[in-house]
């Protein structure tokens, strides 16, 4: 009941197509869930492009999309982000000046709320599309664990501004912190 207020204002995924297909990374367990379903949304042509965010796991993200069929013109990423607003400011450094302003998000459902507020932020169109990860199979304890986290990033990620509408100029000129980590940590995927 409590995973409710998570996700009943998360609207629907009507089908329409996007310009990039975005699959953010939140470890190893949770990524067959992610592929698998943006593997179906790539055969369903929903977007000619799929992006791939976080650390440890973008990179392994494209290697199985690139090795189950999806060509390697149309997979990117990056792999620095550590945290969900990570995740939209070094995304949008990338494909905002590439001209992507329509996304379809793939996260699992606990984490779409905050995920979609947050890649508003920084002026991405987006629809949502979650994953159901099948936390009901998890013990209560590490469920609860999850859905209060989620909670307190929620109410930290509003205390402090996080889901704020970005500037035009903001969002055209990304902060000196993000593009220096993206530089200096190489951080965009694939580097085949």
């Amino acid at each position: 009941m409590l995973a409710l207020g998570l996700t009943v204002a998360v609207p629907d995924d009507l089908g329409d197509r996007t310009d990039t297909i975005v699959v953010l990374g939140r470890g190893p367990n949770l990524r067959p869930d992610r592929l698998a379903e943006v593997w179906e949304l790539w055969k369903a042509q929903r977007a000619p492009k799929i992006f791939a965010s976080g650390m440890m796991d973008a990179k392994p993200m494209v290697q199985y999309l690139q090795e189950n069929g999806v060509p390697v013109s149309s997979l990117a990423g990056e792999e620095c982000s550590q945290t969900t607003e990570e995740n939209a400011l070094f995304t949008s450094a990338i494909l905002r000046p590439q001209g992507v302003k329509d996304i379809l998000l793939v996260t699992d459902e606990l984490h779409m709320w905050r995920s979609l507020l947050v890649f508003r932020s920084v002026g991405f169109n987006v629809i949502p599309h979650p994953v159901d990860s099948d936390f009901q199979a998890r013990t209560k304890l590490k469920r609860l664990s999850v859905i209060v986290r989620e909670y307190m990033g929620m109410v930290n990620y509003t205390l402090i501004g996080k889901f704020r509408r970005r500037l035009p100029e903001e969002l055209d000129n990304p902060s000196p912190e993000v593009t220096q980590k993206l530089t200096e940590w190489n951080c965009k995927v694939p580097k085949f």
